[in-house]
């Protein structure tokens, strides 16, 4: 019989949590999939289709270090070829001025079909062209280039951009933040020539440059989105939310309530409650960091601060050093993987359940689903490398290279979109796709970069659980133009083009039901007992054991005993080994068959 494991969610005297198997990672040597062991320092990752043909490529970062540079692996039906870098003398030397590679980000700007590069560096940024996969340098050509900070600095690294069409004129701006400049580089594109405008649109002098860290680089986590859902894309900075009003831009976080310390690291934007709007979470930059990590709802336009509602109460990670959002189980909702930049500590995978009245909680599962690697990391980028239907991670590494973590999947069923513009621009970059199914909204905004030093790849993807059809998918375009689909066939990416309808891209047929089942406990909460039901399709030796969420084993209350087939359950009474009663929180709980995972 084959190894089995799974991991339920139980709390005791807290909130009812759903039932669900952890679907779990295998961690692949990357050169099975065609990426070589290459050692030097990284930091961040991202995945693109830069060439166009339907497969999300990889580009592994450089950080610091001269005569050695980033790679750039396309991908073909799943697998990787050599790295293309060398096809590119131009960017690689380039790379090579610079020291540390700060910014990184994929985007066709000319609206040809291929994904071009903005660079920022130590001392300057620059605009690769894609020519065919070779990268050329148009920043003069352009008008996209900086300069030192104005007074007296060595340290002015461009530290992120962000692409968008701010003015809905059809092709792609770009703004880009500098440590200790505390004014915004807003390149508004006219035609392929770009000029700043960061005086008309509000956003010269706006870069807090506080005393923490690289002047200006907290407030410089540049990211678009939609916040108020009416059609133009809104500029997030780190702690700050600038308001697009007709291209004018107004900072507002404190006004609707939106009020996160200053010491933020990384941030996302996303729909946890699947309620219709926006929802923000912001991490600080590791443990020792004064700041605080917070969690921020989005009620009918007004923030409020729910970090300990969803279960993040005393949660204090370590240094951070990705910030992924993706449902990672095809359940419906997104979760949320954070790459933690530390030699001794796991990363971070907060599964979100929603449990009774529609509150929803983030647990960390990263222990249980196969992320138990330790040593160098630093970055990472969300992306279905296969194509099957469920997201898959890749890590950068100075000690392994890469780390391919591979979602092994479930029998949940899900639906994937890539989109092109015709009208808008090509890449589609803030579309606001909605996806209706089994009486649930979830919502997806398309975004280059996904926040600092990482790009998640930009197919759209939703899960949706033991649902067996959609009922519409429905696609605002960035120029306005609104379209409907239904009767979309499911497992599969589909290709849309603006105004001209879809065709499939890819089928995955699903894989076959594991062996056995685990059900949630009952009642949920608790006080002082609760009943775990499971069930044995063959019989197997099995182990049913409580953890906390630090993995500490709390309680064992199956060990290793054999089973024939049938149905179980097991009365957990709220008490340790030792007999004393478990404080109040939450639980997990572990079902091993056939061998201890």
């Amino acid at each position: 019989m084959k190894k089995l494991g799974t991991v339920c969610c139980l709390l005791l005297m807290a909130v009812l949590a759903t039932a669900q198997d952890l679907t779990q990672y295998e961690l692949l040597n990357s050169s099975t999939i065609g990426i070589p062991k290459v050692l030097m320092d990284r930091w961040g990752a991202v995945s693109a289709d830069i060439d166009n043909n339907g497969w999300p490529d990889i580009f592994s970062v450089k950080w610091r270090g001269r005569t050695i540079y980033s790679q750039i692996y396309l991908n073909s039906s799943g697998m990787y070829g050599n790295d293309i870098m060398p096809n590119s003398p131009q960017l690689m030397a380039y790379e090579d001025t610079q020291n540390a590679t700060r910014c990184n980000i994929f985007a066709d700007y000319d609206n040809d079909g291929d994904k071009d590069f903005f660079y920022g560096g130590d001392y300057d940024m620059a605009l690769f062209r894609n020519d065919n996969n070779v990268f050329t340098n148009v920043s003069q050509a352009t008008g996209v280039k900086g300069a030192g900070a104005p007074g007296f600095f060595t340290v002015y690294g461009f530290d992120c951009g962000a692409w968008a069409d701010y003015d809905r004129d059809g092709d792609l701006d770009l703004v880009v933040c500098q440590t200790n400049n505390k004014n915004f580089f807003f390149f508004r594109n006219n035609g392929g020539v770009f000029e700043n405008i960061a005086q008309q649109v509000g956003l010269a002098g706006k870069n807090p440059l506080g005393n923490t860290g690289d002047r200006g680089a907290y407030s410089a986590r540049l990211q678009w989105i939609d916040y108020d859902l009416d059609g133009d894309p809104d500029l997030s900075a780190g702690w700050l939310l600038f308001q697009n009003n007709n291209g004018v831009f107004t900072e507002v976080a404190k006004t609707i309530g939106l009020k996160p310390d200053s010491l933020t690291f990384f941030t996302a934007w996303f729909d946890y409650d699947t309620d219709g709007d926006w929802d923000f979470f912001k991490i600080r930059h590791g443990s020792e960091d004064p700041g605080t990590n917070s969690f921020w709802e989005n009620r009918n336009g007004s923030f409020v601060e729910v970090t300990d509602d969803v279960g993040l109460n005393g949660w204090n990670p370590h240094i951070g050093a990705s910030f992924n959002i993706g449902d990672y189980d095809n359940d419906g909702d997104e979760d949320v993987y954070i790459q933690i930049n530390n030699w001794t500590d796991m990363d971070v995978l907060l599964l979100n359940e929603e449990v009774e009245g529609g509150l929803h909680v983030l647990t960390d599962v990263a222990p249980y689903v196969g992320m138990t690697t330790v040593g160098d990391r630093k970055g990472a980028t969300m992306l279905d490398y296969d194509m099957d239907g469920f997201l898959d991670i890749y890590v950068p590494s100075l000690d392994f290279g890469s780390l391919i973590y591979h979602n092994q999947g479930n029998a949940n069923h899900w639906i994937g979109m890539i989109l092109e513009g015709t009208q808008s621009n090509r890449d589609a970059i803030g579309t606001l796709v909605t996806c209706y199914a089994d009486g649930k909204r979830q919502m997806r905004y398309t975004r280059v970069p996904s926040t600092w030093k990482t790009q998640d790849n930009q197919f759209i993807h939703f899960g949706i659980g033991t649902a067996t059809s959609i009922d519409s998918i429905v696609i605002r375009w960035p120029l306005g133009l609104k379209e409907v689909y239904t009767g979309l066939a499911l497992d599969q990416y589909h290709r849309i083009k603006e105004g001209q309808g879809s065709s499939e891209v890819a089928v995955t047929p699903l894989t076959a039901p594991e062996t056995f089942s685990l059900e949630q406990n009952h009642p949920n909460p608790f006080n002082p007992t609760t009943t775990i039901r499971y069930e044995l399709s063959e019989a197997s030796p099995v182990s049913l054991t409580i953890f906390n969420l630090a993995g500490e084993r709390v309680q064992t209350l199956v060990d290793a005993e054999f089973k024939p087939a049938g149905n179980y359950s097991v009365l957990w009474n709220g008490r340790d080994q030792a007999g004393r009663s478990a404080p109040s929180g939450i639980y997990l709980y572990q079902l091993e068959a056939g061998g201890t995972r």
